[in-house]
């Protein structure tokens, strides 16, 4: 059985994904992935959105913003990519976490399963990371 928490690594989706990059060593996931989430036309689905999340979350824990659920050997190996948080780089997942936010399914889940005010705090708090 899967995990499923309001926490963007309470689920199995954002933790593969994580750890896929990290197995890849490949730090373009990260755009990739917030391109092609803010490009999708219509609503991302949960699985979108747990992968643009997670990658969301990579661009903030490399801005020294991780959060407290950030899985530790990931966290632990993040220079490993070659990565930078530039500001086009936040700009970018700032805009992805806004998208989900408004439009997405994960919303549509979170609000029908009444966790939309535990899991918008989350997203306030993802934000809040990413805009510095």
């Amino acid at each position: 059985m899967g995990t499923w928490g309001t926490r963007n690594f309470e689920n199995d989706g954002s933790q593969d994904w994580v750890f896929e990059m990290m197995d890849n060593k490949d730090g373009g996931m990260v755009a990739d992935t917030l391109q092609f989430s803010l490009a999708k036309d219509g609503v991302l689905d949960t699985s979108e959105c747990e992968d643009a999340l997670a990658a969301a979350e990579v661009v903030a824990a490399l801005s020294g913003r991780a959060s407290d659920d950030f899985p530790e050997d990931p966290l632990d190996h993040l220079d490993s990519l070659n990565l930078l948080a530039t500001p086009a780089l936040r700009k970018l997942a700032i805009s992805v976490v806004e998208k989900i936010r408004t439009t997405s399914e994960m919303k549509e889940v979170r609000t029908e399963e009444g966790q939309y005010e535990s899991w918008d705090a989350v997203i306030a708090d993802l934000l809040k990371r990413l805009n510095f």
